[in-house]
């Protein structure tokens, strides 16, 4: 299921900083020389700017492959030219051509039975001396898409070679000259940034990350405390079990308890309607007409003191991709309310 965790980042040193969100290697890669950490996400943050500033991280992988001019290696650009979404168990098969011509490389799903927690990328018999000999180098990668880009890693794949992987959701947050996919070494990225894992590292999928002023980091499971105080009108309940909950103009920061999903729904080839009833942990401060789930939007009918919810999606994405977005824990927007 898809879920979306958030990883705020706070800088208090003197300088403006390029922060840089890494996909940490799942352990068959982790010691691989020629696997290399490839990101575009990064957010550039004032010194103690008052904005909040956040990368959003959905659980949801994705498989690539590309060919191209440039062989794999440190500060190449690499970026795939055909990516799937994958989910644990699938094997995926990468499918190069030989050269010349130039051609790019295509991809299949072979099956969904592997093991529950990995996910496979195979390739196909190609000719990689003949290819490389022509300048043709071919590329594999394995990450998440997240809003801010891609944040994963890649490598060269080797004819009828098969990786598989264990995905573990720990993200190095970084500060420097990175480029958007420009392949830097795992040991340039861990050397000095923020290592925060999932669950540990956070708090209702929510994380703060600190650069701190004497160039040190700090983890802390949660939002930052600017979100807790002051102007955003924060308020926390001391029971242990319960959530926060913001409320700031017309707008409500909840998470999902439950969803039931009504028999009325349909779903066409590109278009589809489904309705539900949210559970939600905190009741609703405004009859909102809308809310926010991981990027999607939908309509929305409830009322002020409810933790429940009618709702309504009517769009292009796929049935089953809508309901994975509601797991127990997931960040909710309301808004509209009066």
């Amino acid at each position: 299921m898809v879920a979306t965790y958030s990883i705020f980042v706070v800088n208090q040193s003197a300088d403006t900083q390029n922060f840089w969100c890494f996909l940490a290697p799942p352990p068959e890669l982790a010691n691989d020389p020629g696997v290399y950490a490839n990101s575009s996400a990064s957010l550039l943050v004032i010194s103690n700017s008052p904005v909040i500033n956040y990368f959003a991280i959905p659980v949801q992988y994705t498989v690539g492959a590309g060919a191209s001019n440039d062989s794999v290696g440190l500060n190449v650009t690499i970026v795939s030219n055909v990516t799937n979404y994958a989910s644990l168990g699938d094997t995926w098969e990468a499918d190069y051509a030989d050269a010349p011509p130039q051609q790019g490389p295509t991809m299949q799903l072979l099956g969904t039975t592997g093991p529950a927690n990995t996910i496979s990328i195979s390739s196909n018999a190609f000719n990689m001396v003949q290819n490389e000999n022509a300048g043709w180098f071919a590329n594999q990668s394995f990450g998440i898409q997240s809003a801010a880009g891609f944040v994963g890693m890649s490598w060269s794949p080797a004819p009828q070679q098969q990786r598989t992987l264990t995905p573990q959701l720990s993200f190095y947050i970084a500060i420097g000259d990175y480029g958007t996919n420009a392949l830097a070494s795992w040991d340039q990225v861990s050397n000095n940034a923020a290592l925060v894992s999932v669950p540990g590292s956070f708090q209702y999928a929510d994380c703060t990350v600190t650069y701190m002023a004497d160039g040190s980091w700090t983890v802390s499971p949660g939002k930052p405390p600017a979100m807790l105080s002051g102007g955003n009108a924060a308020a926390l309940s001391p029971e242990p079990n319960r959530e926060l909950t913001e409320v700031s103009g017309n707008v409500q920061v909840d998470y999902v308890i439950a969803v039931h999903w009504n028999s009325s729904g349909s779903e066409a080839a590109e278009f589809t309607y489904l309705t539900g009833t949210l559970t939600v942990l905190t009741a609703l401060v405004a009859p909102f007409a809308f809310m926010v789930l991981a990027g999607v939007e939908f309509s929305v009918q409830g009322a002020i003191g409810a933790t429940t919810v009618n709702f309504t999606y009517s769009g292009a994405l796929s049935a089953q991709y809508v309901r994975d977005l509601f797991v127990a824990g997931a960040e909710v927007f309301f808004g509209g309310g009066g």
